[in-house]
């Protein structure tokens, strides 16, 4: 049975073999934190925590748009569309009032690194796809 820890180094392979830069991040269990530009967005962080038991891991973005006072129902409203419109993944408003994404994955032996890195793909096309929608419901209300 694999552990977070050897999860982790599958999926930091995964990502040395693409040329992928990453930072391994501080939590109780082995993570990592992918940053990237976006299309439409500016930037995006991704970070994957792995489960010490190795069976399963969770993984979560940075934050995608910040909703300012005042425009909550409208960003509730376009969050609530994009939770029926995408899958893979929940957005949510935090307690910051940022529009955040989050996932779990339960974890196959010999493909962790595969697939954690199309995780990875996913959550970065939709999150910056519903970037759009989220800046539209935002600002033109």
């Amino acid at each position: 049975m694999a552990s977070g820890a050897a999860n982790l180094i599958a999926f930091e392979t995964a990502l040395d073999q693409r040329d992928i830069k990453y930072a391994e991040h501080e939590a109780a269990q082995p993570a990592v934190r992918i940053g990237y530009n976006m299309e439409n967005m500016s930037h995006l962080d991704v970070f994957f925590w792995f489960d010490n038991d190795g069976e399963s891991m969770h993984f979560g973005s940075g934050v995608i748009a910040h909703v300012p006072e005042g425009k909550t129902e409208a960003a509730l409203r376009a969050i609530n569309a994009a939770n029926v419109n995408y899958r893979w993944l929940t957005f949510f408003l935090d307690k910051d009032n940022d529009i955040v994404a989050s996932g779990d994955q339960i974890l196959a032996p010999n493909v962790v690194g595969d697939t954690c890195y199309e995780l990875l793909n996913r959550t970065l096309s939709i999150c910056d796809e519903a970037y759009v929608k989220f800046m539209q419901a935002i600002w033109a209300s």
